[in-house]
């Protein structure tokens, strides 16, 4: 498996640096591919420190210790694909609703329209205006749980600590 991981990188370290570069003759600056080749070039570096005894150790520790938490992060990843379809079934909103266009009737909770933040008139003497003056206007993540994709990141976000998504 060592062996493998090593092809790769070795592979990628000379293949994508290359692409990069022809990408960067034509005038094309791609800048996540310029980022990856660093990452792969730099790796490639840090693996030369192997033949150094001093450095050697480190690298068996690091490896030890990622084939023991394998297994749990493929438990994790499990876990948390399953929270993320869970709360996508949820609280995903019904078909059929638009980004543009509020709906002449909110039944939906779950609606973005329902989520965003609205504004009411207070006249001079104290009283509320039953209507909304202004309504925000939604965007793709105002309920970030309309794809499963954002469903999954919202509950990474909640993993972490991040609960500014449920406001």
């Amino acid at each position: 498996m060592y062996i493998i991981f090593i092809f790769f990188l070795d592979f990628g370290a000379f293949l994508i640096p290359i692409i990069t570069s022809l990408f960067w003759i034509n005038g094309e600056k791609i800048v996540f591919l310029v980022s990856i080749s660093c990452l792969l070039l730099e790796t490639k570096f840090l693996l030369f420190l192997r033949a150094f005894e001093s450095f050697g150790s480190y690298f068996i520790i690091i490896i030890n210790v990622a084939k023991k938490i394998f297994s749990f992060l493929i438990v994790l990843l499990i876990i948390l694909l399953s929270f993320a379809h869970a709360f996508w079934v949820l609280l995903r909103p019904r078909p059929g609703f638009s980004l543009d266009e509020p709906p002449p009737t909110n039944e939906d909770p779950n609606n973005p329209w329902s989520l965003t933040s609205s504004f009411n008139r207070i006249s001079e003497d104290g009283t509320f205006s039953s209507q909304s003056l202004f309504v925000q206007k939604p965007d793709k993540n105002t309920n970030m749980f309309s794809n499963y994709l954002t469903s999954f990141f919202a509950v990474y976000l909640y993993l972490t600590g991040i609960f500014s998504f449920l406001f």
